[in-house]
């Protein structure tokens, strides 16, 4: 091996990346503490609407993001032009019935909403996606709006279900 290409190698071990930071496992969005799930990882927030982000690889290889946002009062418009927009964003409106839900520390608006995303639009998919799945919480607490968003395959965003519901019922204070 040539001298230089030793230096080299030497410099680049001496310089290797520091460790990556320590994730935390609480964290704030407006008024609502949340708690991450251990098999998601925190992430910078992508967009500018986005107060907080969690990624996650579905078991299919598939990355999952799940998106906060944070609206004050009268902002992020009313929980029924949240889903109308959510319903939007497919091919054809699909079914669905919105679930409220009471905690002790404000209230959630839950949507599961399934069919062909469209292709384009703001978060999602570049090209319609088929058998996809969107999962919508807005949640409210003290005059603000929290909107949390996962959206995907069907069969990936099938697996994270359970962890979406449980971040926001556990932040409004729902007891199981």
């Amino acid at each position: 091996m040539s001298p230089l290409l030793l230096l080299l190698a030497s410099i680049a071990l001496s310089h290797s990346a520091p460790p990556p930071p320590p994730q935390p496992v609480a964290f704030r969005v407006g008024p609502l503490r949340f708690d991450r799930p251990e098999s998601w990882r925190w992430a910078p927030p992508s967009g500018s609407f986005r107060a907080a982000q969690l990624e996650k690889k579905a078991p299919d290889g598939t990355l999952l993001t799940l998106a906060f946002s944070r609206f004050p009062s009268g902002q992020g418009g009313s929980v029924q032009a949240n889903l109308d927009r959510w319903m939007g964003q497919f091919t054809a409106p699909p079914t669905s019935r919105p679930e409220t839900k009471k905690g002790t520390e404000g209230s959630m608006t839950f949507v599961r909403l399934e069919g062909t995303l469209r292709g384009g639009t703001p978060g999602g998919p570049p090209k319609d996606l088929p058998h996809a799945l969107l999962l919508g919480a807005i949640l409210e607490a003290d005059g603000e709006q929290i909107i949390m968003k996962l959206a995907g395959s069907l069969s990936a965003v099938t697996t994270a279900e359970k962890d979406f519901l449980q971040l926001a019922e556990t932040a409004i204070g729902v007891t199981p």
